[in-house]
C-alpha cells in the first residue's frame, strides 16, 4: 500500500513527534508499504535552518517532502496563522496529487490539519488514520484558553467531529482520552489505544559537564516542555517544601517553554534549584537517567485530553516518578499499579511534598525497566492498524 504520513514537523526538527514519525515510517516500510512523508521545512525551534534542508529527499525507505513555512512563528501571531494556512493547503493538495491508499494526520496544527487531510483522503478514496496526541478544543477548555469556550469551541468541535466520522482508525494515547472522545456522543468510533513509546537515542552524547549531578546530590528533575499545561509553579512549591529537611535535594528543570520566565523569577536565585536549557534527547538522556526522581505534572482535567510522554521515558530509564495528576484518573492508577512512583493525593504544594517525601524516605529505589513499553512493539502496533485497513480495502 502507498502510505502518506503527515505532520507539521519531521526530522531534523526536534519535536518528539517528528522523531516518532520517522520510526513509524520505518516500521511501515519494513512491513512492505511504500511510505511517503509530508512535513514543513524545519521550524520547530527558533533558528532552525530552512536553507540547509532540501524540500525533497529520500531518507532510507521514506520519500520526504517539505513545504515552505515562515520561521520564528512563536514570536509572531500573523506568521503562525499564515503557517497554518500554508501547511494545511499543501497537505490537502498533496493528498489529491499523490492519491495514497492510507493517509495519517496528527493534532498539529490542531483540528485543521486532520480535517484537511481527512477531507482530501475521502475525495481520493483513501483510508484515514487520526493519530491524536491531544484532543482539541478540549485542551483549550481545561487550560483556560479562549478557543475552549463559546462559539470558537463549538466550531472547532464541529470540524473535529467531521474528522472523527471520516476516520477509519483513531489512535489515542490513553483510556482517559478515549473516554473523552466517546463523551462527544459519536457512535462506533474506531478507537485504538497506543501510547507513545519512550524516547530513544541511537547513541548517548555526554551532557555539558556543569549540568551533571554532583556527588552527594539527590536530584529531582522535570524534563521536557515547560508549558502552561503542567502546573509547574505549584509543582516547584511542593518540592521546595522538602528543601529544609533535605539540604542534599536539588530540583532541576531541563527544557524551555512559556512557563520558564515565571519559574526563573521565583526560583532563579535559589541554591537548590537549577535550570538547564533544552538539549536533544541524546544529551538529555544521561541527565534524566542519573536523576533520582522524575516529575510528571498536568493541570486538573488535562489527563482527559493529553498523556505525558515523559511517563514512558522515565519508566524506560527506571526512574521513579512523582506525578501531580488527578488522583482518580486512569493515568494515576497506571503509575501506582505498575510501581512506577507516587501520585500526589491533592493538587497542593503539600500533596506534592508528601509524594516526594515518601520516595525520599523509602530510599528512592529504581523502578523495574520491564514496566516500560517497548518502542518496537508500539510502532508495530501502529503498522498493524495500517495492515488491517489494507485487509478491509
Amino acid at each position: 500500500m502507498k502510505v502518506l504520513l503527515t505532520h507539521r514537523f519531521f526530522w531534523p526538527d526536534t519535536a518528539p513527534y517528528a522523531l516518532m514519525l520517522w520510526a513509524i515510517g520505518d516500521a511501515l516500510a519494513e512491513a512492505g508499504h511504500e511510505v511517503n512523508v509530508l512535513s514543513s521545512v524545519p521550524s520547530y525551534r527558533s533558528g532552525a535552518g530552512h536553507a540547509a534542508t532540501p524540500p525533497h529527499e529520500r531518507i532510507g525507505a521514506l520519500e520526504v517532502k517539505r513545504v515552505f513555512v515562515f520561521g520564528d512563528e512563536k514570536r509572531n501571531p500573523l506568521r503562525r496563522i499564515a503557517n497554518v494556512v500554508l501547511y494545511c493547503w499543501a497537505l490537502f493538495t498533496n493528498v489529491l496529487r499523490l492519491r495514497p491508499d492510507v493517509v495519517t494526520a496528527s493534532t498539529f496544527p490542531p483540528v485543521l490539519a486532520a480535517w484537511s487531510a481527512s477531507l482530501a483522503a475521502r475525495m481520493v478514496g483513501a483510508k484515514f488514520v487520526y493519530h491524536m496526541q491531544d484532543i482539541h478544543p478540549e485542551v483549550s477548555f481545561y487550560s483556560g484558553g479562549r478557543l475552549g469556550r463559546g462559539l470558537p469551541a463549538w466550531i472547532l468541535r464541529w470540524l473535529d467531529n467531521q474528522t472523527l466520522r471520516r476516520a477509519d482508525a483513531i489512535v489515542t494515547l490513553s483510556a482517559d482520552m478515549a473516554e473523552t472522545l466517546r463523551a462527544r456522543g459519536l457512535t462506533n468510533l474506531p478507537i485504538h489505544i497506543i501510547n507513545n513509546p519512550p524516547l530513544e537515542a541511537d547513541e548517548a552524547i555526554p551532557p555539558p559537564a556543569e549540568l551533571q549531578k554532583p556527588d552527594g546530590t539527590v536530584r529531582v528533575i522535570f524534563a521536557g516542555n515547560l508549558g502552561r499545561f503542567q502546573n509547574l509553579p505549584l509543582l516547584a512549591e511542593g518540592v521546595a517544601l522538602c528543601f529544609d529537611d533535605h539540604p542534599e535535594l536539588e530540583l532541576m528543570f531541563l527544557g524551555d517553554g512559556v512557563a520558564l520566565p515565571e519559574l526563573k523569577a521565583r526560583w532563579g536565585g535559589h541554591p537548590q534549584v537549577r535550570f538547564a536549557p533544552f538539549l536533544p534527547f541524546a544529551q538529555a538522556r544521561d541527565l534524566i537517567a542519573t536523576a533520582d526522581i522524575g516529575l510528571v505534572s498536568l493541570q486538573s482535567g488535562m489527563h482527559r485530553v493529553a498523556s505525558p510522554s515523559k511517563v514512558q521515558t522515565y519508566a524506560a530509564l527506571g526512574l521513579p516518578m512523582v506525578a501531580l495528576v488527578d488522583p482518580g484518573s486512569k493515568l494515576a492508577a497506571d503509575i501506582e499499579s505498575k510501581g512506577l512512583g507516587c501520585v500526589a493525593r491533592s493538587a497542593t504544594a503539600k500533596g506534592v511534598r508528601d509524594a516526594v517525601k515518601k520516595l525520599l524516605d523509602a530510599g528512592v529505589q529504581p523502578t523495574a525497566h520491564c514496566n516500560s513499553p517497548d518502542a518496537t512493539s508500539e510502532y508495530s502496533s501502529f503498522a498493524a492498524i495500517i495492515r488491517n485497513l489494507e485487509m478491509m480495502a
